[in-house]
């Protein structure tokens, strides 16, 4: 009887952790509002760009500007930037990294802008906000 009862619990907990990691840190079309014009920032205080549509002029999603080139040391999509490789502490796309960029709007701080880990609700990946707030 104690077993039954210690394996359900058990199990109701599993449930109950794994139906919120599945929805941590995603963004919803409600968020675009927050995220719009809102500063990235890196390591040391570096302005990275806005988040926004691609006809603001340094936005990430702007093709134009130098914050989504491959090639500037301020662009989060430069692998061989600290801001932009898979290795980095304080890159967008290293899952692990332990002080990505952060977005800050008017209002203060948004969360992280980084790609994971997916448990971590206050970081959100570039893509899904892209996408989402349909900003290409």
């Amino acid at each position: 009887m104690k077993n039954g009862i210690v394996i359900f619990y058990t199990s109701f907990i599993i449930i109950l952790i794994s139906s919120f990691t599945m929805y941590a840190g995603e963004v919803n079309s409600w968020d675009c509002n927050k995220f719009e014009n809102a500063n990235i920032v890196g390591d040391g205080g570096v302005y990275l760009g806005k988040l926004g549509p691609r006809w603001i002029s340094d936005s990430i999603f702007n093709s134009s500007s130098s914050y989504s080139s491959t090639w500037s040391s301020e662009s989060i999509y430069n692998t061989s930037s600290i801001y932009g490789s898979s290795y980095s502490n304080t890159s967008v796309f290293n899952e692990s990294a332990i002080n990505p960029p952060v977005i800050v709007s008017s209002a203060g701080f948004v969360g992280y802008l980084s790609i994971g880990p997916s448990w971590d609700a206050e970081r959100f990946s570039p893509y899904d906000i892209k996408y989402t707030c349909d900003w290409d």
